[in-house]
């Protein structure tokens, strides 16, 4: 085996794949990558068995083969080279000699029939949808996931759609019981794409597919024997799904109004964040007391001490007091585009409810805390 390739193209394909392998498995190749040439091109190939990822790069193919080698040296060695190419020499006791300008590695791999088989994917129905949706989408819920490995089924975020035809709508949902977020856009999607149950993607998948989608402006998507997959140009990922059933979120999300306030999202976002200096993980709450045209924020630690804020906002009300984690309000409005935030807090522990003003295609519930 042996060929030759532009060392930034390597490098990045290898960097891709260290999310995907495994770091603790009791299956050494698990920690390895596939190599292979095919055509003029080589395939790299990562599993943990849970989720594939195959991509193609150009190259200069001088001996076709297959190999296969840690990830994560490969990709320390690859990074520290200086020159342009490239070149990669596999001999038939499996070592590899890696050659960049002056400098040498060689490394020891094991045989590629030991990989698992990570097929590629075909007679699969794909849909075309914006990835920087799908980025966007994943980043106004992702925070929400549970990390409760008892609820395995809350674990992912919730993908279905909406509407039919052109009209459809892509929408991902996210909760671990204390707070919900639920994302929604147009998906562009040509085909009629629709699922009628929705699905559950893990987290772990669900961050490899933000590294690929990002700076994407069209993926091809869709769904096969309890996978998730998608395509770019050069790329493929699978993910396996989470079989289990989501709870009904709508039954959530409050019908009853509350306070309705409007603020400038930097203004309360660097406020909160002054609040979570004080936060640690056994005391994280924030104490927010609206009275006179004001919003007074309150943070008292034992353990490290106490802060305090003030806001101005459009109250002239009976006093409202309710508390909430702080770390879980600066999570809902760190991902709001929009200069404007929207809360509405409700009396006793009614949730509340974060939005962008002027934006209904995001919202987020944060349950209070007890006082």
């Amino acid at each position: 085996m042996e060929f030759s390739i532009n060392r930034n193209v390597f490098l990045d394909g290898i960097q891709r794949t260290l999310g995907v392998v495994e770091r603790k498995t009791t299956i050494p190749i698990l920690n390895n990558i596939l190599i292979r040439t095919q055509d003029n091109q080589i395939k790299i190939v990562a599993t943990d068995r849970e989720i594939g990822l195959i991509s193609r790069y150009d190259a200069n193919i001088t001996v076709p083969g297959d190999i296969t080698l840690s990830a994560k040296k490969i990709y320390e060695m690859v990074r520290e080279t200086e020159g342009e190419t490239i070149h990669f020499i596999k001999n038939d006791q499996h070592q590899v000699t890696l050659t960049c300008n002056k400098a040498i590695y060689r490394v020891p791999g094991l045989p590629a029939d030991e990989y698992p088989n990570v097929v590629d994917v075909e007679d699969v129905t794909l849909y075309k949808v914006s990835g920087t949706l799908l980025a966007d989408l994943i980043q106004k819920t992702a925070f929400a996931v549970s990390s409760d490995e008892i609820r395995v089924h809350l674990n992912g975020v919730f993908f279905e759609t909406e509407g039919a035809g052109e009209e459809v709508r892509l929408k991902m949902v996210a909760t671990d019981g204390h707070r919900l977020s639920v994302a929604r856009g147009p998906a562009g999607a040509t085909g009629g794409m629709a699922l009628e149950k929705g699905v559950i993607i893990p987290r772990k998948g669900l961050m490899e597919i933000r590294k690929i989608v990002e700076g994407e402006n069209d993926v091809d998507i869709g769904f096969d024997h309890g996978m998730f997959i998608l395509k770019t140009k050069n790329l493929t990922i699978k993910v396996s799904l989470i079989d289990g059933e989501y709870p009904d979120y709508h039954r959530v999300i409050p019908s009853e109004k509350g306070v309705l306030l409007k603020f400038s999202r930097d203004t309360v976002l660097h406020a909160l964040r002054r609040m979570s200096v004080i936060s640690s993980e056994r005391y994280a709450g924030v104490i927010i007391v609206l009275e006179n045209n004001r919003m007074v924020l309150d943070s008292n630690n034992p353990d490290v001490g106490e802060a305090n804020d003030e806001i101005e906002v459009s109250y002239d009300d009976q006093q409202l007091r309710v508390s909430y984690n702080v770390n879980y309000l600066i999570d809902a409005i760190e991902v709001i585009a929009e200069k404007e935030v929207s809360f509405e807090m409700n009396v006793g522990m009614k949730p509340g409810i974060i939005r962008g003003v002027g934006n209904d295609d995001y919202l987020c519930i944060v349950m209070p805390l007890k006082l």
